[in-house]
């Protein structure tokens, strides 16, 4: 047992093994010390038990397994060997109170190790001489029947006392038996017939010299410890370089997926957030090859890979895909596995990544899988994938609750996920789950940081103390004014514009979005309705939002929720808006500007609509450019009360 388990405390099922294997240890070796009392054994016997218990302490650490080679097991197989099994059991024993004192063991481990040590031995002893007869020291040379006495011997022992253990381990963690053996204790075997050969040629060097042999193996197995010690350590110094080689690149590789993560501000740490929920979910499925926990790890991290070959405007598009887009979207997880496969990872990234959009009822993508046929790690990353996804914040709604979001899942299990992931999820997904916004990667801090400090600049240029408020009526009057004598202004367009559309089209707030060349964005120009203070100083980076991917696209959009634009302040307005048309201005092939149409009616727009403004955005775009172009060539007047005006009505509308 650990002392971490031990710490923790015993399950009831755990205690109730311990004290069994405790009270048969007891009256195992309390067996052994009386039949040693009565009995008339050689004087060597107390040596062997003294060399057994010293050099408990000269243990080796096998490179690339969990186990250690002992000296101490040869000269316990030595004792058993020559003296029989009731020696064997309380050298081993005591051996056992050694160990537990040199770790600082609890009571109940203490005595576990005791008993474990104590009745194995005795037992596989016991098989020994069933078959052999007498102790080797009494007996003529070992025949090919004690050889494979001996080997029965080893395997009775292994089997005992690494499963004894791993019994107790498995009842103390919660974990399978069959998966805590082979991941600690199957290894150990080699070690355990190492130390019964070595046994056996200790067993004939004494029986040939007698006491003088001890002056002659000690030495030997001296120097065998200690170069095996400095190699295996030499080995264990590599194993340790390659470890941290791998670390620092996968590191790299972590580093660089959070960055461009980081570039979308809505999804921040959304990958790492991804790569460690979906390493614990596995874990918790039982998953402990280690192999297969480093390929779903980083296939957590690349999943998304394959959609650096998707086209910009599907990826932001601040709306429903068509089908033909979205055909286009599904591309990016067989995309992402053939970039990957030009990596020759150790082990199997690319199939998850590939599947990691199938569907347990086989109507997922890009081969339709169905049910055990996805790989495993596919199906766990799914399922985390989808819950983050739900529980994250977006520009165009909050973040789900956890028991939202696991409604969703429940709703999905057995149709797109794998019920017993989705069981495994739900049962224990507060642990699986890294809180949202804890402890942020360093990547996503830095690109935060900068996009706040661009922001913050941004606002102090633009800052503008207030003007005066005028109605949209006295507006439309002096823009129309400055339009007929040739000086009209964006605002005065958008002035009109407002009035006109007002009859034909009503709409809550409407806003005219210009490009900005320098920083590559796109910025209100003009704002009017209801909620045109939300639009003050509004500006998206080219592909970004509505505006920014209709500018980047010019394409129109339809029907696509306002929050793309103007952010989680949607849901503070009354009423909130729910739909906009938006339509890109082109002047020859120039961007002039991007016009925005909002409304409180979820799917307010029609297509009809959509032709309307289509139908007018040429001449549109041709005023606006003659308006931005006329702002450009004249000189601004000091103070003027038509300035205030119209500038008053852009910051307010």
């Amino acid at each position: 047992m650990s002392q971490q388990t031990a710490a923790r405390g015993l399950p009831p099922a755990a205690r109730i093994f311990v004290g069994a294997v405790g009270l048969c240890g007891v009256a195992v070796v309390g067996h052994s010390a009386t039949t040693i009392w009565r009995a008339t054994l050689p004087a060597e016997w107390l040596l062997f038990a003294i060399l057994t218990v010293l050099s408990g302490s000269l243990s080796i650490k096998i490179p690339s397994i969990q186990t250690r080679f002992s000296v101490s097991e040869v000269f316990a197989f030595t004792s058993v060997l020559l003296f029989g099994p009731e020696v064997g059991a309380l050298v081993l024993a005591l051996d056992g109170l050694r160990i537990s004192f040199f770790w600082k063991m609890n009571a109940a481990q203490t005595v576990f190790n005791f008993a474990n040590l104590g009745v194995s031995i005795w037992v596989a002893g016991k098989v020994f001489f069933a078959a052999v007869g007498l102790p080797l020291s009494s007996s003529a040379a070992p025949s090919g029947l004690a050889v494979l006495s001996l080997g029965l011997m080893t395997a009775t022992y292994f089997g005992l006392n690494a499963g004894l253990t791993a019994t107790a381990v498995a009842l103390a963690s919660g974990r399978s038996l069959r998966a805590t053996w082979k991941e600690h204790y199957w290894p150990l075997l080699p070690s355990y017939m190492a130390g019964a050969s070595l046994a056996l040629l200790l067993v004939l060097a004494f029986r040939e010299v007698q006491f003088s042999a001890i002056a002659l193996i000690l030495p030997l197995l001296l120097i065998c410890y200690l170069t095996l010690q400095s190699s295996y350590g030499r080995l264990e110094d590599a194993k340790a370089h390659v470890t941290q080689l791998n670390r620092l690149l996968f590191s790299t590789v972590e580093t660089l997926a959070t960055a461009i993560d980081a570039k979308d501000e809505v999804t921040h740490d959304h990958v790492r957030r991804v790569q460690q929920g979906t390493l614990a979910l596995a874990k918790a499925m039982g998953v402990v090859d280690s192999q297969m926990l480093q390929a779903i790890e980083a296939a957590a991290l690349l999943h998304d890979t394959g959609k650096i070959a998707v086209p910009e405007h599907i990826l932001n598009k601040p709306g429903k895909l068509t089908p033909a887009e979205f055909e286009k979207m599904k591309r990016h997880a067989p995309i992402g596995a053939d970039i990957l496969s030009s990596i020759d990872f150790p082990y199997p990234v690319v199939p998850i990544v590939r599947h990691h959009h199938e569907n347990w009822d086989g109507t997922g993508y890009p081969d339709k899988l169905k049910g055990e046929a996805i790989p495993l790690g596919a199906r766990i990353l799914s399922v985390v994938d989808c819950f983050d996804a739900l529980t994250s914040d977006r520009p165009y709604r909050r973040r789900m609750t956890d028991e939202q979001a696991l409604a969703i899942l429940r709703e999905r299990r057995g149709v797109m996920y794998d019920p017993a992931v989705v069981d495994t999820f739900i049962a224990d997904h507060a642990r699986i789950m890294p809180v949202v916004g804890a402890a942020p990667h360093p990547a996503t801090r830095a690109i935060g940081d900068a996009r706040a400090s661009d922001r913050e600049k941004r606002a102090a240029e633009v800052a503008a103390p207030g003007l005066a408020v005028v109605s949209d009526g006295l507006l439309a009057v002096a823009s129309l004014s400055r339009a007929m004598s040739g000086e009209a202004r964006v605002a005065d367009l958008g002035a009109l514009f407002w009035t006109i559309l007002g009859q034909v089209l009503p709409c809550d707030t409407m806003a005219i979005f210009v490009p900005d060349i320098e920083t590559d964005e796109i910025a209100v120009e003009y704002a009017a309705g209801v909620h045109a203070h939300a639009f003050r100083d509004l500006r998206r980076a080219s592909g970004t939002g509505i505006a920014g991917w209709c500018a980047a696209n010019t394409r129109s959009a339809v029907n696509a929720d306002p929050a793309l634009d103007i952010g989680l302040r949607n849901a503070e307005l009354n009423p909130v808006l729910r739909a906009c048309l938006a339509v890109p201005l082109v002047e020859g092939e120039a961007l002039v500007g991007v016009l925005t149409l909002y409304r409180g009616a979820r799917d307010g727009f029609s297509e009809d609509d959509l032709r309307l403004i289509e139908l007018l955005a040429p001449r549109l775009a041709h005023s606006l450019s003659a308006a931005i172009d006329g702002e450009e060539a004249r000189p601004q007047p000091a103070a003027l009360p038509s300035l205030a005006l119209v500038r008053g009505a852009r910051a307010s509308g």
